[in-house]
């Protein structure tokens, strides 16, 4: 997932700096690709911290849970 994010993130920067013309093209009114492509930054944050912490809920808390439990004995 991060090496995933990482490439997204690195082809988002290079796009802004190398394909100018290709960011600037209008999608509708006022917005572009560069406003569309820099939102998706945004979201794809939040959905991989949300799938994250789901998964440290289900998976790694319990496990903790079961360490604590045995430290204490």
């Amino acid at each position: 997932m991060t090496v995933l994010f990482l490439a997204w993130f690195a082809a988002y920067v290079l796009l802004s700096a190398y394909a100018r013309e290709f960011m600037a093209v209008r999608v509708f009114g006022h917005v572009n690709m560069a406003l569309l492509l820099g939102l998706g930054q945004f979201a794809s944050t939040f959905a991989i911290t949300g799938v994250y912490a789901r998964f440290a809920r289900r998976r790694l808390d319990p496990l903790v849970a079961e360490l604590r439990a045995e430290g204490t004995r």
